[in-house]
């Protein structure tokens, strides 16, 4: 998901700068560039120097704790980063590896600072937070909260971290109705930046407020790019989405520019990507052909898209005008439990998935959408409910007839 913008975002840092070496001063001066990425580049200088051990002594015979030579070793780090320049080669690895990791802080930040703060580890130190967290520029409240946190502390686990990272959100979530603007302006840079959107690609919108559990606005903004057919939303689009009262009132909700006219930052994209295209392959190490992750802990990969994730309940009478409705080789009984154990409860999620297997034009096409299911909610295939569900869409195609 995302990989076009991915490869813009790299390939719009790549070409600013085509000689040999790329020096670092460099890049933190230049206004045109997102501060994420120059923060990302400066952190990558800092940890070359740190892995060089600079100012440690080997043998430790040396007293290198002293004030007058941690000012001077600080002086002489200074210098080191301020002349240290990028390879060419070491550049296009920089700009890859920050489109990766960006995208996916900005996108999913509580998902992505777990991977990236933890390491699948139970905790982490101070000091390693530390390091870690110089890499981050977006979102500052995430890292001041484990900061406050840590002032007392050496080690967070990351339980500890789940809940404080939950409560910060559930402060953002209370403000989101009078504070979308600084919320999502993050998202609305990246994508600016990497593909030229003037809106925010509704699919980004829903992983963003997935990532902080805001079920309700997901369950809209499904609704709106499920149903509507609304690929991307600007800030005024947003606050009439989250100024309706309710679900009820959501199905009356107009949105201020239409499906076609919202389409048109992604087909100009299109355009421009398919030109760029053999720009980007021309380039010795080109960032394209570095596109798939190397297992780094700073490329966490975004997610496919979760097809079930759009929400809001689709009328039953649409779908019987065709074949029947999957719902009718249900019994109600089993049905409750489907959404329950499949959908988390969601009877949106599950009219949503209904709806996309009764237009599925065969078993072929429901058997993709089903397995999906299964893969996005964790679902074993071969437990009680997951057969009477995968049953029932059997019966749909196979034995029409059946349905009473």
């Amino acid at each position: 998901m995302f990989e076009k913008e991915i490869s813009s975002y790299a390939f719009n840092v790549a070409k600013r700068y085509t000689g040999n070496r790329v020096p670092l001063h460099t890049l933190l001066t230049d206004s045109d560039l997102p501060e994420n990425f120059k923060k990302f580049a400066e952190a990558e200088v800092d940890e070359i120097i740190d892995d060089e051990d600079f100012g440690k002594s080997k043998s430790g015979r040396l007293d290198m704790s002293s004030s007058e030579i941690q000012t001077l070793l600080k002086e002489i780090r200074h210098a080191i980063k301020n002349s240290f320049e990028f390879s060419r080669e070491d550049f296009l690895d920089l700009a890859d590896k920050a489109s990766k990791f960006l995208f996916n802080y900005v996108i999913r930040p509580r998902w992505t600072l777990e991977k990236f703060f933890f390491k699948g580890e139970r905790e982490i130190s101070k000091s390693n937070f530390y390091r870690a967290e110089r890499f981050l520029c977006d979102y500052p409240y995430y890292s001041q909260g484990i900061t406050e946190y840590m002032e007392s502390r050496e080690f967070i686990d990351v339980e500890t971290w789940r809940r404080l990272h939950a409560k910060i959100d559930e402060h953002l979530l209370a403000t989101v109705q009078v504070n979308i603007e600084s919320l999502t302006g993050s998202l609305s840079e990246l994508f600016k930046f990497s593909a030229g959107y003037a809106k925010i690609p509704t699919d980004a919108l829903v992983l963003f407020f997935r990532d902080k559990s805001a079920a309700e606005v997901v369950d809209r903004l499904g609704f709106v790019k499920e149903i509507k057919g609304i690929k991307a939303l600007d800030y005024r689009d947003l606050d009439s989405l989250l100024q309706a009262s309710s679900k009820a009132v959501l199905q009356t909700v107009e949105l201020p520019r239409s499906q076609s006219e919202s389409s048109k930052d992604y087909e100009s994209f299109e355009r421009r990507a398919l030109a760029r295209s053999k720009e980007i392959v021309e380039q010795k190490g080109s960032v394209e052909e570095k596109r798939e992750p190397e297992g780094n802990d700073l490329q966490p990969s975004v997610p496919e898209p979760v097809a079930q994730e759009q929400t809001e309940a689709v009328p039953v009478v649409e779908a019987a005008k065709k074949a029947p409705s999957v719902r009718t080789f249900l019994d109600a009984k089993d049905e409750a439990k489907i959404i329950k154990k499949i959908f988390g409860g969601s009877r949106s999620l599950y009219h949503i998935a209904v709806h996309k297997l009764d237009e599925s034009p065969d078993w072929t096409s429901a058997t993709k959408i089903v397995e999906g299911i299964f893969i996005d909610n964790g679902i074993d295939p071969f437990s009680k409910y997951a057969v009477a569900f995968t049953n029932a869409i059997s019966r749909k195609f196979d034995n029409p007839s059946k349905a009473s």
